[in-house]
């Protein structure tokens, strides 16, 4: 019979700070490049359109010698119950046995390798000496996005948060979502000197920042080109099936665009409607290429970057297992035969 070591939520906030979950990250797109990590085809599903749906990510990496796959929901009207918006649910498979290793619940976990993946963008394509932060979204994803940029850029001293469908949104969360950033910040041990504060103008936050994260479930471009600065990095999150997009058109044609999975990013990405009205022919490069030294990145201060974030099941491995050797070293979780 197979042990399955099974990881709750207040388990894995026990052992996964936002500094494992960069390292992780970073391990993930590593792997990618040098063909150690591989993503298989995602499975998606939309129960009511712009509303609820799903999708599973899987894939495998050898240097951890795991598969696995990822099972995400999003129901947009779940706050109405008292609910989170996203549930995940990650399950662990030893590559060379098939044997399941762990079952995790996948929702802190996402929120961690998510944020990391954004700041990850940030840091590896924005002007380094960025200073002015704009979150635009204010979902379950933002706190986390926010901190890990701030702690993977030092320099971040300016951060605007903007719900650009409901304006007054951001005032209302402020203080919950300061409450998170500091809370992430504080469990890995990172200080960071910044100003955290509601924007109500979108158009003049955008003018006014140095890095962009998007992390919205919008069908339609909020931001418009003609608001973009010479210099602004975007890292875009929201975007992560068919027919979404955040941010104009337009912008991605100024760009060098970057993504985690050219294939996904084409068919499911920010990238999917600029490459559909032929904007884009495609990826500069992947991020994992520029991390290995194969791409090149940003080339010059003016040069708008856009990375499109859309999610591989490899962050989620790479996390995971990262979990499972704290879970198994320090025995925590709940082991059960199958």
């Amino acid at each position: 019979m197979a042990k399955v070591r099974i990881l709750s939520a207040s388990d894995i906030e026990k052992l996964f700070t936002l500094d494992m979950a960069v390292k992780a990250v970073e391990n993930a797109y590593r792997q990618k490049s040098t063909g150690e990590g591989s993503v298989w085809p995602m499975v998606f599903h939309e129960f009511v359109h712009g509303e609820a749906d799903l999708d599973i990510k899987s894939g495998d990496l050898k240097c951890e010698n795991i598969f696995g796959l990822k099972v995400v929901s999003w129901y947009g009207s779940n706050e109405k119950h008292g609910l989170p918006d996203l549930f995940g649910t990650s399950l662990l498979f030893d590559r060379e046995t098939g044997e399941p290793k762990a079952l995790l619940n996948a929702g802190p976990v996402t929120g961690l390798r998510t944020g990391a993946a954004g700041a990850i963008g940030a840091r590896v394509f924005a002007r380094q000496n960025s200073e002015k932060l704009l979150m635009v979204g204010c979902g379950a994803q933002s706190p986390y996005l926010i901190a890990a940029t701030l702690f993977a850029m030092p320099s971040i001293r300016q951060v605007m948060l903007c719900n650009p469908r409901n304006p007054a949104k951001a005032e209302e969360k402020l203080a919950c979502l300061s409450a998170k950033v500091e809370s992430l910040l504080h469990g890995c041990g990172a200080e960071r000197a910044y100003t955290l504060e509601a924007a109500t103008d979108l158009e003049a936050a955008v003018k006014n920042s140095d890095i962009i994260l998007t992390a919205t479930p919008s069908y339609e471009p909020m931001i418009h080109t003609e608001w973009v600065q010479p210099g602004t990095h975007f890292s875009c999150i929201g975007s992560d099936m068919t027919c979404k997009q955040e941010i104009d058109s337009d912008i991605l044609g100024r760009a060098l665009v970057f993504g985690d999975d050219e294939n996904q990013c084409l068919s499911v990405g920010e990238c999917e409607k600029p490459y559909q009205q032929g904007v884009i022919a495609g990826l500069k490069a992947e991020i994992g290429d520029v991390i290995t030294g194969k791409a090149e990145g940003r080339q010059k201060e003016t040069d708008i970057t856009v990375f499109d974030s859309t999610g591989i099941a490899l962050q989620d491995l790479s996390s995971a297992a990262v979990i499972l050797a704290e879970a198994e070293k320090k025995n925590i979780g709940t082991i059960a035969e199958l």
